[in-house]
């Protein structure tokens, strides 16, 4: 096992390259060009949309503009936001905050496009109930891995070329040719086919890729189908091995650790509750999950938002100075402080990059299985509303996370003290008196909350730093603290006794490497707190609001943990009846219940994220090509949609 852990890990360091992510970004760029910079039509007509001004009831699709961004958000708005932010301002400084907003912005051009495109390609069932028996029994055999998912016929991105399938008719806005069973045109992005409120819905990634490209290519008996069609059963079952991993057990596993670290709640406690409440909101569909997502997002949004918004207004008159300082090394080298190693131009950009792309999942295809849920008959209409999503994660939840870690400190907070002596496992640590008073108190409610943590490895020392990179560190327990007590004062304390961990039932192998840990630590190396990710931005609001940070931490871990559990199980869902048909929707459910409850029992799952990261990076790898490809619809299907709505053609409903 530790043999494959180790190949998966390098696996997933591969396919998370620097080159993966530049595509990422060279794909927005291209997008926000080729849309002639589409985002500030997202940000002004986007926000009209989702307000309703343009909803019709009697439009195709289930739910709302505005439900369909919300099921979205909650997918994306996640740990990644209050974790994930921390690790790249920790590593890569003010700086990599600027690269976050650069990724987000091109990110609403990437977001826009493939939403667009899962609503122009979407698949349309008239039958209003998916689990008829008739409609299961020929779903089963169309979408069994080997067969088509519909019976070969040219879709929208087709014209009138000759062959078997000769176009019948004309696009009766633009004129254009289209096929016999085209759906939209793909010079002005109409809708050639009446609206129908109550078909059932489905689309995203392997549904475009279906209808857009294997469909015609098999049409026209062109061999290349076949590399589509992989791509398209590729992203599906990504998209379920995705949903149980990182859309599932990793987000129950940090809600019950976070409760029962901060509350001492049992696992089977909040195993059992979460579990059942997934149940009750995915059991209605993606009607359920949108009417609870479009109460849960704003919510929790606000929440944290408000709760970050009282950090950053204790320090407001420091604004223009943080802001300076994430535009000027954002270009210019940072030299370390405390636990923040240093920094230069590329290592910002780097994590600035990754952490948005994990973040907003622009490019990734997954928001596109929420969006295609819309009602709507105008595609352009419902990729306007998906590009607010990268704006609200990026550009606003993942900002207010960054300016709470540097007004406050936490990302390069000086040492708790310094190594004295190391004798057989145990560390004496001179406590740093140089800490600023701001800080004082939080480190003092830190020492108190160790000294009583017996179980857990409280602080690390320092072994070597390197810049852009997670520090070696030596993880220890606090064993005791001299000075005045406990209760004293930071300035009291003058040294603290730390103690190796245990090893429990040791092998020749353990005891060598806890031999060769000991000769790495040395006397002046730094003492730290044991903090990354969700921890260090939990301490960031205890800087300022004594006590807060573990309430804000427990209420944003849960609920986002939670609306990425539900908008998950609906894309998971979307796979499974892509690839089976719809009987294996209800199959699919309850086994998502179960992982629920299962994975928030498991002591530990790094395999688990490491398949997840390989699956995610596979939706990429089959999403980017499809819409490089079908951008010039998406181009065309803009322009037209965006003349009449200048020109007065596009009346508000209200």
């Amino acid at each position: 096992m530790p043999a494959i852990d180790e190949f998966v890990s390098e696996l997933v360091g591969w396919m998370w390259s620097v080159p993966l992510f530049l595509l990422l970004l060279g794909c927005g760029l291209i997008f926000s060009v080729a849309t002639k910079f589409a985002q500030w039509r997202i940000l002004t007509h986007g926000v009209a949309c989702i307000r309703g001004h343009y909803d019709r009831p009697e439009d195709t699709g289930h739910i709302s503009h505005f439900q369909a961004l919300s099921a979205a958000l909650s997918a994306t708005i996640g740990l990644g936001n209050i974790a994930g932010v921390a690790v790249a301002v920790s590593l890569g400084g003010p700086g990599a905050v600027f690269w976050m907003w650069v990724v987000g912005l091109f990110g609403m051009a990437l977001k826009f496009t493939e939403c667009t495109l899962a609503v122009m390609f979407r698949d349309v069932r008239r039958e209003p109930d998916p689990s008829a028996r008739k409609r299961m029994r020929a779903d089963a055999g169309r979408h069994s891995p080997g067969h088509d998912a519909e019976p070969p016929h040219v879709p929208v991105a087709e014209t009138d070329t000759g062959g078997p399938h000769e176009a019948t008719r004309q696009c009766p806005r633009c004129g254009h040719s289209l096929r016999s069973q085209a759906r939209y045109c793909p010079t002005c992005g109409l809708t050639v086919e009446g609206p129908d409120g109550t078909a059932e819905v489905r689309g995203g990634p392997m549904w475009y890729i279906q209808k857009a490209l294997v469909e015609p290519l098999r049409a026209r008996n062109n061999a290349v189908w076949i590399v589509f069609k992989v791509l398209a059963v590729l992203f599906a079952f990504s998209t379920i091995v995705n949903s149980f991993g990182s859309g599932n057990i990793f987000q129950g596993w940090n809600v019950q650790n976070v409760l029962d670290k901060n509350f001492g709640i049992p696992n089977y406690v909040s195993a059992s509750a979460v579990s059942l409440l997934v149940a009750l909101v995915i059991i209605g569909g993606i009607r359920r999950i949108g009417q609870v997502a479009a109460k849960l997002v704003p919510f929790m949004c606000v929440v944290y938002c408000l709760g970050a918004l009282t950090v950053i207004g204790m320090h407001v008159a420091e604004v223009p100075y943080y802001v300076g300082l994430i535009f000027k090394h954002a270009f210019t080298p940072l030299a370390g402080e405390g636990a923040f190693a240093g920094t230069v131009v590329w290592i910002a950009f780097s994590w600035g990059l990754k952490r948005a792309c994990f973040s907003n999942e622009a490019g990734e295809g997954s928001a596109a299985i929420a969006h295609a849920a819309a009602r709507t008959e105008e595609p352009i209409r419902e990729g306007v509303v998906a590009g607010i999503g990268p704006f609200v994660d990026t550009i606003i939840i993942c900002t207010m996370s960054a300016m709470v870690l540097l007004m406050t400190g936490a990302w390069n907070r000086p040492p708790v003290g310094t190594v004295t002596a190391v004798d057989d496992g145990t560390i004496t640590v001179a406590c740093n008196h140089d800490v600023p008073p701001d800080l004082q108190t939080a480190y003092h409610s830190e020492i108190c909350k160790a000294n009583g943590a017996s179980d857990t490895a409280a602080l690390v020392v320092f072994i070597e730093q390197e810049p852009g990179q997670a520090p070696e560190t030596a993880s220890a327990q606090l064993a005791a603290i001299d000075g005045s007590g406990p209760d004293a004062n930071w300035e009291n304390l003058t040294s603290l006794i730390l103690k190796l961990p245990d090893l429990s039932a040791p092998t020749a192998e353990d005891v060598r490497a806890r031999h060769e840990l000991l000769d790495k630590i040395k006397p002046n190396m730094p003492v730290h707190f044991d903090m990354d990710g969700a921890e260090l931005t939990r301490f960031a609001f205890d800087v300022r609001l004594p006590g807060f940070g573990k309430y804000i931490l427990t209420l944003g871990v849960c609920l986002f943990a939670f609306s990425t559990l539900i908008s998950w199980s609906y894309y998971g869902e979307k796979g499974a009846e892509y690839l089976f048909g719809p009987r294996a929707v209800l199959a699919y459910k309850s086994l998502f219940v179960i992982v629920v409850f299962a994975g928030m029992l498991m002591p530990d799952f790094p395999l688990v994220v490491d398949l997840s990261d390989i699956t995610v990076a596979l939706m990429v790898f089959c999403n980017l090509p499809a819409l490089l490809i079908l951008s010039p619809v998406v181009v065309r299907a803009a322009g037209s949609y965006f003349r009449r709505l200048d020109t007065g053609q596009m009346p508000r409903t209200r």
